[in-house]
């Protein structure tokens, strides 16, 4: 039987300086085939070898598939590892579970590593209480939660380090094993393996193992189950001033970071690039970036930032919006003039103001009042029609006047009917 739980932990935090990694390990199976959940993916490894029942099982998303282990039953894999770490055994490797449990309250068995399954309760568990080890390794203080996916991962060299990670991030600092003892791999070993009885069934979505210990920043990069964001954004903000654009935003993960792309569209246009800022790489730490749009006409503007891993994949972050105040108060010339039924009138505000705008005869009364309200500096346009006045308007010349701040202006209209 299992021994009893005893907790010791150390929290390391993450340190990070790789440019990037990929899935290069000796075996790797996903389980997306539920005509046949033993296959691996190609050139990684050979067929699993079931004892006892399995099946297929929805996984962490629509195209993750997954496989539940029955009771008592367990899965044999030749990982095709040499011998490593000065021993006659393997005892350097890293391995990966996509995992989910239903119950809490019972057993879970990863990996045994005795050539007889029977022999002995497995290498690797989790128990009642939801925590990660055993009673040599010591328990990690983080306990699992019942119908939720984790991607487990276990970097051994044995004499050295036994490091348990969930979702990238470093759980504890087992106790370090001898070098061909009982965390040394012969040609094989067994996953989800129970040998009395008590485990619970298990689902899970991936497995793989590495030929080497993964390091802190390589096991960063692969996240939690699907793959880790690459960039944890926390900020993003714009400000105008003189007629120039400064973006600011905030970081707190890189991981496998290339860059940033500044991407700036105006009204009705498209999107297109404006500049390029080096990112750094994979970071737990925090890193604040900045931009500066130079000289760009008044008008209201959208950007978004298009971050770029070092493998060309990018992800658009969110898209933010501002308006660019001209450089003086200015009422610009309608258009379409001539116009029938209706135009556009556009004016620009240097600073905040008191506006109105009233369309005049030609004979200086008042027709309409179109605007009579407090705006924020910017670049506006507002739309005459003739066909709302509750009297018709015969052809002739109008007058638009602006007037904010003690400033105001006039433009001539022409309505032709």
């Amino acid at each position: 039987m299992k021994n009893l739980l005893q907790k010791m932990m150390l929290m390391v935090a993450l340190v990070a300086i790789v440019s990037s990694v990929s899935y290069s390990q000796q075996g790797w199976w996903k389980f997306d085939d539920p005509l046949n959940l033993v296959v691996p993916e190609p050139g990684y490894g050979s067929d699993l070898e079931l004892f006892g029942t399995h099946e297929a099982v929805s996984g962490p998303t629509v195209d993750n598939g997954a496989v539940r282990i029955g009771v008592g039953s367990y899965y044999k894999m030749t990982h095709g590892i040499a011998p490593n770490g000065g021993g006659a055994l393997v005892n350097e490797y890293t391995l990966m579970f996509d995992f989910k449990v239903s119950t809490i309250g019972i057993w879970h068995t990863f990996f045994q590593v005795n050539t007889d399954v029977l022999a002995d309760d497995g290498d690797y568990f989790k128990n009642t209480s939801g925590h990660l080890g055993t009673f040599v390794l010591n328990y990690s203080d983080f306990a699992v939660s019942p119908d939720t996916w984790y991607r487990l991962i276990l970097s051994i060299d044995n004499g050295t380090q036994f490091k348990s990670y969930i979702d990238g991030s470093l759980i504890i600092e087992h106790a370090v094993q001898p070098v061909d003892d009982r965390w040394g791999l012969s040609p094989f070993m067994y996953l989800f393996g129970d040998n009395d009885g008590d485990d619970g069934e298990i689902d899970i979505a991936e497995v793989a193992i590495w030929d080497h210990p993964l390091s802190d920043a390589e096991i960063a990069a692969f996240g939690g189950v699907g793959g880790a964001l690459p960039v944890e954004l926390t900020s993003f903000t714009a400000a105008q001033l003189n007629g120039n654009v400064t973006l600011n935003w905030e970081t707190a993960t890189e991981i496998n970071n290339n860059g940033f792309e500044i991407e700036r569209r105006a009204e009705d246009q498209s999107w297109v690039r404006i500049g390029f800022v080096s990112g750094y790489g994979t970071s737990t730490e925090t890193h604040g970036y900045s931009f500066t749009d130079n000289n760009i006409n008044a008008g209201k503007y959208s950007y978004r930032l298009k971050q770029l891993d070092y493998n060309g994949s990018f992800e658009y972050s969110d898209v933010i919006e501002i308006s660019v105040a001209p450089e003086s108060f200015k009422l610009y010339n309608n258009y379409p003039n001539p116009f029938n039924p209706s135009t556009n009138i556009v004016y620009g505000l240097p600073t905040d103001a008191f506006v109105t705008l009233r369309i005049y005869n030609s004979v200086g009364e008042q027709v309409v009042e179109l605007i009579n309200e407090y705006q924020s500096a910017g670049l506006y346009t507002q739309t005459f029609s003739t066909t709302s006045q509750n009297k018709s308007l015969p052809s002739g010349i109008y007058f638009a006047e602006l007037i904010a701040n003690g400033n105001a202006q006039r433009i001539k209209m022409l309505l032709l009917k």
